[in-house]
């Protein structure tokens, strides 16, 4: 079983005196669920591009299977809020296009991508272009991208913030079967304590100035969803209030006035 290894990173952009991550120890097996939030400035979208291989620390090191990551790898797949597909492709074509890269047959490659988008619940929209999908659905098709190449770990940065309530709560469950299908380890980037509390098997508060984890602690909502447990149950258990507020105290811990 793979192992994703932020071991003391920091992190300090050129130009910069302040470091915008200090001391930053984190791990991700395959099978996690991990949330990180924080106020904005904490360094939650630097800590996955340095997961992601898109930035090299500071000091420390990012490693899988003890391997220093040193760029972008197969292993790891990205979905970003903007959902960064191609409009002049199709659905299927957007899904397939990272095993074209990779040299696998156009047939195998299609029938992947067709599978994929079953899953993400997209049938009958394979050859539809990009620009005729809501946003729940581009999402999804983004979604769809990242797993078809069978990573071992699925990094996201905010990838339902722009999507409206209803729809981000039938994301939540979908993205739940999905890491319960594939066997990644997922890195969700939120500003959602309630998103990062129902999916997560563990949540990660980082504080800013500079950005370091000042909170974690673990959960199973999101395996019990799984388990075939009511969502909204599970999010109005006096359990899942009390937690959420302790992680709203964690985040506004030293708030300013």
């Amino acid at each position: 079983m793979s192992v994703l290894s932020l071991s003391h990173i920091s992190l300090t952009y050129s130009g910069t005196a302040q470091p915008v991550l200090k001391d930053v120890t984190l791990s991700l097996s395959q099978g996690d669920f991990i949330s990180v939030i924080g106020r904005s400035g904490s360094g939650k979208t630097s800590l996955m591009n340095l997961a992601a291989g898109f930035l090299q620390p500071s000091s420390g090191q990012v490693s899988i299977g003890g391997a220093p990551v040193t760029g972008p790898g197969p292993d790891r797949a990205v979905v970003f809020q903007d959902d960064a597909l191609f409009p002049w492709r199709t659905v299927v074509e957007n899904v397939a296009l990272p095993l074209k890269l990779a040299g696998v047959a156009r047939e195998e490659r299609e029938a992947t991508a067709r599978r994929w988008l079953a899953a993400v619940h997209l049938e009958g929209q394979e050859d539809k272009h990009i620009w005729q999908l809501s946003g729940g659905q581009r999402q999804r098709v983004g979604i769809a991208r990242a797993l078809a190449s069978g990573p071992d770990f699925l990094l996201m940065d905010e990838p339902l913030g722009a999507l409206d309530a209803m729809t981000r709560d039938r994301m939540h469950e979908l993205l739940l079967q999905l890491w319960d299908q594939s066997h990644t380890g997922a890195l969700l980037i939120t500003h959602s304590v309630e998103e990062a509390l129902f999916l997560s098997t563990s949540v990660v508060v980082l504080a800013p100035d500079p950005g370091r984890i000042s909170f974690q602690e673990s959960y199973d909502y999101g395996r019990r969803f799984i388990r075939g447990e009511d969502p909204r149950a599970l999010k109005s258990e006096p359990g899942f209030i009390a937690a959420r507020e302790r992680l709203l105290a964690a985040i506004y811990e030293k708030e300013p006035a």
